[in-house]
């Protein structure tokens, strides 16, 4: 498991005293990965853990999990990590990531741990790590640098029709 090693300068503070339970509400309305089976696992302050067991529609050409899966779990990760650290009446949506693959995502099941680095007043800045599981050793795969804008426009379980 690869995290980085920030100095943070405040301490997380999570303004929801529900937040676990929020996280878990919103985890359930998220489409794509509870369509391929994906769990979230943990849920701490500054913290979540995704797993999603391989599958066909989860994977590429060569048999690996699919680049866009590797960055859609990280993304889920890092983003409700980042959810625990929103006020009750906030949500928190992608501003940009990045992904850097560090090796084929071969194996059995995917994992993501998504980690606050900074809970500023509009942004939180976060990062995800992503591992695969084979022969039941866990192998590094990939690393996310994700920024996140906090909203209070949106609703979780809501359709949000604010088209243009």
């Amino acid at each position: 498991m690869t995290t980085f090693n920030v100095m943070r300068t405040r301490q997380i503070k999570t303004p929801d005293p529900n937040f676990e339970a929020k996280v878990r509400h919103s985890f359930t309305h998220n489409g794509v990965i509870n369509a391929l089976g994906g769990k979230l696992i943990k849920v701490e302050a500054g913290f979540v853990e995704v797993h999603l067991p391989f599958s066909q529609a989860a994977s590429q050409q060569h048999g690996f999990f699919h680049g866009g899966m590797i960055a859609t779990i990280a993304d889920t990760a890092s983003g409700f990590a980042s959810y625990t650290v929103c006020a009750e009446e906030e949500e928190c949506l992608s501003a940009e990531f990045k992904v850097n693959f560090l090796a084929p995502a071969r194996g059995d099941l995917m994992i993501a741990r998504g980690h606050v680095i900074k809970d500023g007043r509009m942004l939180i800045i976060a990062e995800a790590t992503v591992s695969v599981v084979r022969d039941g050793e866990e192998i590094e795969c990939a690393l996310m640098l994700h920024t996140l804008a906090r909203t209070k426009h949106v609703k979780t379980g809501q359709v949000n029709e604010h088209r243009h």
